[in-house]
């Protein structure tokens, strides 16, 4: 799933048509609210079930709803939902304490990587260049009159649309990883 939304990305970043304004925005903004979502699955993940069920989960919804409101459609909304659902599978059921390790692994994973791509990605200035998405196309696409949010991501979406690329990229490495892990001893990080 992390490689086809990697392509995605790739494909916004390498031959973006003109047609793919408003997406090129929300990926971008996409980008902004996986902050949200590593730091919601870290804590989800290793808080108890019930707190986690009725004070997060209102709480990154909040979130949710405030990006969602700052693009076309209900696309980021719809995304935490559909997370928050497949994470709530361990506040509803018995989970073997082996996956429920790997999700709490993976999760700070995530985390840890989103924050190590980040500052790679804003400090390098861009360094992974423009390719599709240059300011002759974005300009000549009305990519900037459609802007209803503004910042570094929205102004120069060739860094948030690379972000995003690299960083689903890696998490498909991380999740290999620990797929093909045979066996991981978290036990003790690993709440019940």
């Amino acid at each position: 799933m992390k490689l086809i939304i990697a392509y995605q990305f790739s494909v916004i970043w390498f031959q973006p048509e003109a047609s793919d304004v408003s997406k090129i925005s929300s990926m971008a903004i996409l980008m902004v609210f996986e902050f949200i979502m590593v730091h919601s699955g870290v804590f989800m993940a290793v808080m108890p079930k019930r707190l986690s069920l009725f004070l997060l989960v209102p709480f990154y919804g909040l979130f949710a709803w405030g990006f969602s409101s700052a693009m076309e459609g209900n696309d980021i909304l719809m995304i935490y939902l559909l997370v928050v659902l497949n994470r709530m599978r361990f506040a509803f059921s018995e989970v073997d304490i082996e996956i429920r390790s790997r999700a709490i692994l993976f999760s700070i994973s995530a985390a840890i990587l989103y924050f190590i791509l980040i500052f790679i990605t804003l400090f390098s200035n861009g360094i992974f260049g423009e390719l599709g998405l240059t300011q002759e196309f974005l300009n000549s696409s009305g990519y900037f009159e459609t802007l209803t949010a503004s910042g570094v991501f929205m102004e120069r979406p060739h860094t948030a649309i690379s972000f995003g690329f690299f960083y689903y990229c890696f998490l498909a490495v991380v999740e290999t990883l620990l797929l093909t892990t045979k066996k991981i001893n978290m036990t003790k990080i690993a709440i019940k």
